[in-house]
Parts: structure tokens; C-alpha cells; sequence
């Protein structure tokens, strides 16, 4: 090989070189993430998540992104909880009640009448207790990414006035297939009965439901305010959701990516608990435009029959635990 052709074989080989890494560089630089939720666009999940976007967007210089798929259009949530504890580069929105089987304990945190504001709920974020069951969650194949996600109060549309739990005896209440919001609808004194949410509009009007229960923007935007006209505020549950992703995933990414995950996802936190509160005031103030009856109820009846009765229902809790994790939020 002459020395020209050598040189020229060698710069050759360096330019090849620097494209290989230019194209890795690349591929690092597009770590994308798809975050999936099953709430509509324009939902409060919906607007805080892509604000969430843009933040880590801006905080990993574009070598990070967020890419949002509402209205569950990867697949439902059990069906994205599996491909995140697989390893896909996925975040999505889920329920504490959906670990019972894997961290049982975990899903008390969805219990009815353990606290009575979100103040109140999200001091168990700091505790011990807390971080013990997060250590669960990782040995499940799952990571949290944002544990105090505020989801919405929960309260009961029903065609009669409900004040005490004796009002609710043999009253059917539509409940999502869950055994914590079953056991929830039960202790407070009604027949809970399970179906999808897209079918409460028509059980309400033929009468195979009384009434149904949710946040009051859920509860507005289904229109069941058009068939049943009573809004109970019994406040039966303070909803907070974590974002999660896999175990698997989260270690693949840098230190520095999991801080910008963890600390833009407090903001988020932040934002969707304002966007929650402000759209929870807007619905209850369409609900009464619409001619809904709204009724202050007495919780200490409600509660009390919680206290004694969702422990009982799931018996592969550890002992004292609903009574452990409410001393920690209202002590």
C-alpha cells in the first residue's frame, strides 16, 4: 500500500469512526419515552403530563423525551403495567389498589376514610413505611417514579338523598372492577356492583344501578346528572395515583436522566393537584347549574364502619395496618 493510499485508507477508517459515534451519540440523544393514561385529552392527567413533557424536554437538553398516548391507546392498564415490568421505555398512570397482588400492603393507600384532605394524605410519601413498601415495588419488577400524583376526592351521585349508611341498604352503587373500591362501596353500606364505566349512563336509566361514584369531573362528564339527581359529598376516598415504570428500565437509565425524571415529576405533581382542584370546583358548579341536589354529609358513621370493615376484608395484610398508615397521615 503506498503512503498516500494508506493515508488516505486511514482517514477513511477515522471519518468512518466519528459517524459511528455521531450515530450512537444520536441514539442516545432520543431516548424517548411513551407515557400512557387511560384519561381523555384535555383531563387534567392529560394537560400536566405533557406540561411534564416540555419540562424534561428543556431539562435533559432534548436527550430526553416524553411522548404522550391518552385515551389508553396502548392497551388498558393492565395490559401497560405488563409491558413496563417487561422493559419498555414506559411511564404510566396506575392505582395503589392494583399492587395487591404483588405488595399487598401497598394497596391500603387506596382504603375509603383514611384521611379527610390531600394534605393530610401525602404526609405518608415521607414516612418509612413508605419507603419499605417502594423496596417492595422494585423487587416486583416495578419503579415508582412519582408517588403522590393527587387523582381527584371521590363522592357519590345516587337517585336518592344519601346522609347516613343505613340510606345506602340495598342501594346498588356502580363500582370499578377492583377489590379495594368494592370493599369500599360495601363497608359504607351499599350493594357494590362492579361494571365499566361506559355502561353506568344506560344501568342508571333502565335502573340496574342507583348510583355511581367518582371525582365530580368523571361524574360531570359522564352526564349521569341527567338521571340520577343527588350528589352526596361523602368524600369516601382521597385519590392519589403514582406514575410508574419498569425496574428493568429505570436502570437503564443515566443517574442524571432519573433525577430530571424524579424531580420535573414533583412538578407535575404539583401542577395536576392545581388542575384537579380547579376543575373539581368548575364540575361541582355544572352539577348544580344542571339541577343537581348537593348534600353535606355527616363521614364520621361512613368512617367508622371503613375502620372496622376494610381491614377485615383483606386478610393478607399485615396486622393493625389500615390503623398504622392512618396514624401516619393524621397523626
Amino acid at each position: 500500500m503506498t503512503t498516500h493510499r494508506f493515508f488516505r485508507f486511514t482517514a477513511s477508517l477515522a471519518l468512518a469512526g466519528v459517524s459511528t459515534l455521531a450515530l450512537v451519540s444520536t441514539a442516545q440523544a432520543a431516548t424517548e419515552i411513551r407515557v400512557a393514561y387511560g384519561n381523555q385529552p384535555g383531563e387534567p392527567v392529560d394537560v400536566a403530563v405533557k406540561e411534564w413533557a416540555k419540562s424534561v424536554e428543556k431539562a435533559s437538553d432534548g436527550e430526553l423525551t416524553l411522548k404522550a398516548f391518552p385515551a389508553s391507546q396502548l392497551g388498558g392498564e393492565t395490559e401497560v403495567m405488563e409491558q413496563a415490568r417487561f422493559g419498555s421505555p414506559l411511564i404510566t398512570i396506575t392505582a395503589y389498589s392494583n399492587f395487591m397482588s404483588s405488595v399487598p400492603d401497598l394497596a391500603v393507600l387506596d382504603a375509603s376514610y383514611l384521611a379527610d384532605d390531600f394534605d393530610s394524605k401525602l404526609k405518608v410519601f415521607d414516612s418509612d413505611w413508605f419507603a419499605e413498601q417502594e423496596k417492595k415495588v422494585e423487587e416486583s419488577g416495578y419503579h415508582i417514579v412519582i408517588p403522590n400524583s393527587v387523582y381527584g376526592v371521590r363522592h357519590l351521585l345516587s337517585r336518592e338523598p344519601v346522609s347516613t349508611p343505613e340510606d345506602l341498604a340495598g342501594v346498588k352503587i356502580r363500582v370499578q372492577n377492583s377489590p379495594m373500591y368494592v370493599a369500599a362501596i360495601k363497608a359504607m353500606g351499599a350493594v357494590p356492583t362492579p361494571m365499566s364505566l361506559g355502561d353506568v349512563y344506560p344501568a342508571l336509566a333502565q335502573g340496574l344501578v342507583d348510583g355511581v361514584e367518582n371525582p365530580l369531573p368523571v361524574l360531570y362528564g359522564g352526564k349521569f346528572y341527567e338521571v340520577v339527581k343527588n350528589l352526596n359529598l361523602t368524600a369516601h376516598m382521597h385519590t392519589v395515583a403514582p406514575f410508574v415504570t419498569g425496574e428493568a428500565f429505570w436502570q437503564q437509565l443515566s443517574p442524571e436522566d432519573q433525577k430530571i425524571l424524579t424531580e420535573t415529576g414533583q412538578e407535575m405533581a404539583k401542577n395536576l393537584r392545581g388542575l384537579v382542584e380547579k376543575e373539581t370546583d368548575k364540575s361541582l358548579q355544572q352539577l348544580k347549574d344542571a339541577g343537581v341536589q348537593v348534600h353535606e354529609v355527616d363521614t364520621a358513621p361512613f368512617r367508622e364502619r371503613a375502620q372496622k370493615e376494610i381491614p377485615a376484608a383483606f386478610p393478607q395484610w399485615s396486622d393493625g395496618l389500615y390503623q398504622q398508615v392512618s396514624k401516619i397521615i393524621n397523626g
